[in-house]
């Protein structure tokens, strides 16, 4: 099972999903507290692990922008929030927010992801959704589980059989920065359970 990290912001950031040796890293292009620019992607791939993916996660983003990261080689995989999505030289990643199970429409992405629904934003709620909502999900493509994950209830999704366990503020400490204990913790109960 893989673990991605996502809201990598500093250098820092990026030591610590190195030394945890995590499979996929999360920029965040779209508003929020976590966004970055492409400059400062650009240089925190520099020195990202060549071995882990760089994700970048976007709402509606042009798909000029999109595919200037991607030909550049500053992400790796492309993550569609809201409700454009396109082809591009890359893998890619639909995102759901659910509220039912309706939610969930077809897609031409890779790989879907599962995450909170919460009014107003697009990601990153720190909330959890009714798991219940997946439980049935059959559908061929592999899934990233986001929303609300934490040390805490991390087994129990792990009990979906995500592909990827996907973390934000789970991975974070008091003051909202990434914490290497907390990121080695998370990738010890992976590695240990799976």
């Amino acid at each position: 099972m893989k673990l991605k990290i996502c809201g990598l912001k500093t250098i820092k950031d990026i030591e610590h999903v190195n030394t945890a040796n995590i499979d996929y890293a999360g920029f965040v292009f779209a508003p929020s507290k976590q966004q970055i620019t492409f400059d400062a992607a650009k240089k925190l791939k520099s020195t990202l692990n060549p071995n882990i993916k760089a994700v970048g996660v976007f709402v509606n983003e042009s798909e000029e922008f999109i595919k200037s990261l991607v030909d550049e080689h500053v992400i790796d995989v492309v993550q569609f929030h809201g409700d454009v999505e396109f082809s591009v030289n890359a893998p890619t990643i639909r995102a759901f927010r659910m509220q039912t199970a309706d939610d969930i429409v077809p897609t031409e992405c890779d790989f879907v992801l599962f995450d909170s629904y919460r009014e107003g934003t697009r990601g990153s709620t720190g909330g959890m959704f009714d798991w219940r909502l997946i439980e049935n999900y059959d559908n061929a493509k592999s899934f990233f589980l986001a929303g609300g994950i934490n040390i805490e209830n991390i087994k129990q999704a792990m009990k979906l059989n995500p592909y990827c366990i996907d973390i934000s503020s789970g991975a974070e400490d008091e003051d909202g920065n990434k914490s290497l204990d907390k990121i080695l913790k998370l990738k010890e109960v992976l590695t240990n359970e799976y």
